[in-house]
């Protein structure tokens, strides 16, 4: 029988999202993990070879969170799917603060030094054509621009809600209606 994991990666992976949103992406070594954690510098480097892609992994995950809840939202390429695709990004964040600050805060190519491994770098290209995917035919089934429709589900949202951050609070009920005003407003016919 396999021993019992000590040291999870998801635990590493979450003090790697405390260290860089308390001390920025500087302050998440593996050293920072290995004292967060309790792990032994053995244990990190197992499951992530470099400090990139400890980094990328938590950063990663936090996106693939994100995009599981944004593209099932989108799985419909329709106005009213598209307009609650777009409050998804506010009541996903709310509900996953630590997340969504790790996201809209700082963009992967500023936590790494380097090259990401083939796989890192293949699940960051494969959530970036899923979005792009979703956008362009949400865009060809409600007959606009590919730049409208990225600015009423994407632009718009994450503006209010890095706004909302910024400022120290969650997005609140009133930021969720206004984003569905103003998303059924550029969707609208």
């Amino acid at each position: 029988m396999p021993q019992p994991v000590k040291y999870s990666a998801d635990a590493m992976l979450d003090a790697v999202r405390a260290l860089v949103l308390d001390g920025g992406p500087s302050a998440a070594s593996v050293r920072g993990v290995c004292l967060a954690t309790g792990a032994p510098s053995g244990s990190v480097y197992h499951r992530f070879p470099s400090r990139d892609d400890l980094l990328a992994a938590a950063w990663l995950r936090a996106q693939d969170r994100f995009l599981r809840a944004y593209l099932n939202a989108l799985a419909v390429s329709d106005a009213p799917h598209a307009i609650e695709a777009a409050v998804t990004v506010l009541t996903w964040s709310r509900d996953n603060p630590d997340d969504a600050a790790l996201l809209l805060r700082i963009a992967l190519r500023d936590l790494l030094n380097g090259e990401l491994t083939p796989a890192l770098k293949e699940r960051a290209e494969a959530n970036q054509r899923g979005v792009r995917e979703a956008l362009g035919a949400l865009s060809a089934n409600v007959g606009h621009s590919l730049r409208d429709v990225a600015l009423a589900v994407v632009d718009l949202p994450y503006s209010v809600t890095r706004r909302a951050l910024q400022n120290g609070h969650l997005p609140d009920e009133d930021d969720i209606a206004a984003v569905r005003r103003a998303a059924a407003l550029l969707l609208a016919h």
